[in-house]
């Protein structure tokens, strides 16, 4: 899928339910890692985001306050987790075997700056681009995903980095910009 072609399902009563579970309810569970009710939490939480997204595999961990707008394009494969307080788009492709550490931001699209004659926040949006992130990527504490990166297979991204450009497959980045530490 791509950022120009939407996919389109029709959004029934079971989406809607559980789009309002999640929001009022689910995410304000505790901790997935709080010993023996974060395991009921988690259980909740990915119970409703089974339902929202547009696909979703085996989830091991989908933790509190994570965002995701309607979640209705969102794509996650098995075995994947996402930590809490992640800032994610609505139309996010997450592969298979991902780890996605807590307070990580991606972000789908940006303001124009061009014309000094209109305040920037009065400038269009650019268009939407969609992130990816491959099987096998480790995405580290706090990090900052600029609109339409991949993060290709096996990737690991060291906390604290904000990523501007793509990488090649099993690359160790980080830093801001982030930067190639080494190939696993």
């Amino acid at each position: 899928m791509n950022s120009d072609t939407e996919l389109h399902r029709k959004k029934g009563i079971q989406y809607y339910l559980s789009l309002f579970l999640y929001y009022m309810f689910a995410t304000y569970l505790p901790d997935s890692y709080m010993p023996v009710i974060g395991k009921v939490g988690n259980r909740i939480r990915i119970f409703c985001v089974k339902r929202i997204f547009y696909k979703c595999g085996k989830l091991t961990t989908f933790n509190r306050k994570v965002k995701f707008g309607d979640g209705s394009l969102v794509q996650i494969g098995d075995y994947s987790g996402i930590g809490a307080n992640v800032d994610m788009p609505h139309d996010i492709i997450i592969g298979a075997h991902v780890m996605l550490g807590r307070q990580t931001h991606i972000f789908a699209a940006n303001h124009t700056f061009d014309r000094k004659d209109i305040p920037m926040n009065d400038q269009r949006v650019v268009h939407r681009k969609q992130t990816i992130i491959e099987d096998d990527c480790w995405i580290g504490l706090r990090v900052i995903l600029l609109p339409g990166r991949t993060i290709k297979k096996g990737t690991i991204v060291g906390a604290g980095a904000v990523v501007t450009k793509d990488f090649d497959e099993y690359s160790i980045i980080g830093g801001n910009p982030a930067k190639l530490i080494r190939i696993r």
